[in-house]
């Protein structure tokens, strides 16, 4: 099995997009597909699910020991192509500013995952390459997968970032999006709206999808993802103690979907 981590420079840098595109291209190409969201969240997962067809997990570096969050990913991924974690906020960005605790940074090391940098483009050009570079080397226990680029404003300006990145950066660049309001996600004051407020049809996951096979070198990211193996990284997890078990109930409808899995 290969993963991959799909963290931004910032929040609202088009992650969640992006993570949805992939995650529907790589299901339209046959691949089963593992989705992970880093932090607790409950709207970007609900949107997991619904493309892959798999329950989308939530993997905390602050509420979860690193042995927990390895075993829940190990699990998860039992007969799973493809791991795919969409990030939280900015890639280093976790519980406060002294150190890396509940970051995606923190999580893509645990998991031993390289990471997909997204970044908003919007009026950079070679600037982008500088932004870049800060996040390759403030970490050097990170790899990176290459960079994807958001909120182009045309193929000419993908091309200048391309040449900037080549010349100045490390890391690939496997394309960029172009802006485009029909594979835009609605928003409101808690961020997306959730799944059963808005569940993308067919043919919005179908356009997603191939929005992403005709601007995203995935060939080139399948190619250069190693095999991953979790397991090997595991420790003892304290028992479950064996007593009498409990029924609960759960609702689950339109009024409670607010939940963490």
């Amino acid at each position: 099995m290969k993963g991959v981590v799909i963290a931004g420079t910032k929040s609202g840098s088009g992650k969640t997009t992006i993570s949805l595109g992939i995650m529907a291209a790589l299901a339209k190409r046959g691949f089963g597909v593992a989705p992970f969201k880093v932090g607790p969240d409950f709207i970007d997962p609900g949107h997991h699910s619904r493309i892959t067809g798999m329950t989308s997990r939530n993997l905390d570096g602050w509420m979860l020991s690193k042995d927990y969050n390895l075993e829940s990913f190990e699990r998860n991924t039992k007969d799973s192509d493809m791991a795919v974690v969409e990030g939280v906020m900015g890639l280093y960005d976790g519980y406060d500013g002294k150190s890396e605790a509940g970051s995606t940074a923190q999580m893509a090391k645990w998991l031993g995952l390289p990471v997909i940098l997204v970044v908003d483009a919007k009026s950079m050009a070679r600037s982008a390459a500088a932004v870049i570079m800060g996040f390759e080397h403030f970490d050097p226990g990170l790899s990176f997968a290459g960079v994807i680029f958001n909120n182009l404003g045309s193929q000419r300006h993908l091309q200048y970032l391309i040449d900037a990145v080549g010349e100045n950066v490390g890391i690939p660049c496997l394309g960029g999006l172009v802006i485009d309001e029909k594979i835009a996600i609605p928003e409101r004051h808690l961020g997306l709206v959730t799944r059963e407020d808005h569940s993308p049809g067919e043919e919005s996951i179908d356009l997603l999808a191939n929005v992403i096979e005709e601007n995203i070198d995935l060939d080139l990211l399948l190619k250069n993802l190693p095999e991953i193996n979790i397991s090997d990284h595991i420790g003892p997890l304290s028992p479950v103690a064996n007593e009498k078990t409990v029924r609960i109930a759960v609702a689950r409808d339109n009024a409670f979907c607010f939940y963490y899995q």
